[in-house]
């Protein structure tokens, strides 16, 4: 390779510009190769901050001292279970209501994703965009019941009085907070409404939807180990 020959041409870029935030975000499509209406933008990131919403409202429970930590995070996780039921079963009702066709064995694979006509925010083409649905019912209730126990056991990990303990300063605490509640919101994605496909990756081969897994997998674990060393 010469040294005038660039890393990456220009459509390489392309899909790495519309890739690499999806990958890192754990879903959510804010580049797209075609322009799209601001509802589309909107309600990905409505459905990212979901589980902050909901495990903020469990922590300022908590820190008014309405409910104790244990019923401030089942309370959180119960709400995001909730809203997870509900995102599943747009998805299968959307999925169900589309009139778009598709030629069976004939998929395009020389194309990353397809252009969507929108017609507005609660339309199946809009629902189907942004929450595919699970192929399998199996994985329907297991990845509902999943981000719910996430849900719940993030914010009884990360209340601002467990944080503020640990550290000693409310401004690291706040720092601890908001970059667990991203961490958080970016499992969640992944799990619920839609997975991440990997930036090196052109064509998502998840047969078995064992991808979006892997995030929860990772905090668990991550959260399994700081207990057993604090």
């Amino acid at each position: 390779m010469g040294p005038d020959v660039p890393l990456l041409n220009e459509y390489k870029q392309e899909f790495f510009w519309k890739r690499f935030p999806q990958t890192v975000l754990g879903g959510p499509r804010f580049k797209l190769g075609y322009c799209a209406p601001p509802f589309v933008y909107v309600n990905q990131v409505v459905l990212f901050l979901t589980p902050w919403l909901f495990g903020g409202i469990g922590t300022l429970l908590c820190q008014l001292q309405v409910l104790q930590e244990l019923h401030a995070a089942v309370l959180s996780g119960m709400l995001m279970f909730a809203a997870a039921v509900a995102v599943q079963a747009l998805a299968q009702y959307a999925a169900r209501k589309s009139s778009t066709v598709e030629r069976l064995g004939a998929p395009n694979i020389l194309v990353d994703e397809e252009e969507v006509e929108f017609t507005n925010c609660v339309s199946p083409e809009t629902v189907r965009f942004i929450a595919p649905g699970k192929r399998f019912g199996l994985n329907v209730v297991l990845h509902t019941i999943l981000a719910g126990v996430l849900c719940g056991f993030g914010t009884w990990y990360v209340f601002l009085g467990r944080l503020t303990a640990l550290y000693g300063s409310i401004g690291v605490s706040l720092v601890v907070f908001v970059l667990s509640w991203v961490t958080l919101c970016i499992a969640e994605y992944s799990l619920i409404v839609n997975t991440a496909t990997e930036t090196a990756t052109f064509q998502a081969q998840d047969t078995y939807e064992i991808t979006p897994l892997t995030r929860p997998l990772y905090i668990f674990a991550f959260i399994a180990v700081d207990l057993a060393y604090r």
